[in-house]
């Protein structure tokens, strides 16, 4: 029993040593940083795990916003004119 205790009193002194340590190295000290860390990860998952649309869906997806946004800036304007001619009607200008 002792023996066991002895081994996992040393396995928690190594992990604790390990776990305590700083970085020596410059590049080490830098990648700790906190906003360097975020902007290379971020760089990571932009470069790895995104799935970039293709030139065509980009293409199709751009026109379908164009499209949409214009069909709404016609029906804006649409209501902006309409009540525009109510308040003239009602002013009586």
């Amino acid at each position: 029993m002792s023996r066991e205790r002895e081994e996992r009193r040393g396995h928690e002194n190594r992990a604790v040593k390990r776990d305590s340590k700083q970085p020596s190295s410059r590049l080490a000290r830098f990648r700790a940083n906190r906003i360097v860390a975020f902007l290379f990860e971020a760089y990571r998952e932009l470069r790895y795990k995104v799935t970039w649309p293709t030139f065509q869906e980009a293409r199709n997806m751009t026109i379908a916003v164009l499209a949409l946004s214009a069909f709404v800036a016609a029906v804006l304007g649409l209501a902006d004119l309409g009540l525009f001619r109510l308040f003239q009607l009602l002013g009586g200008h």
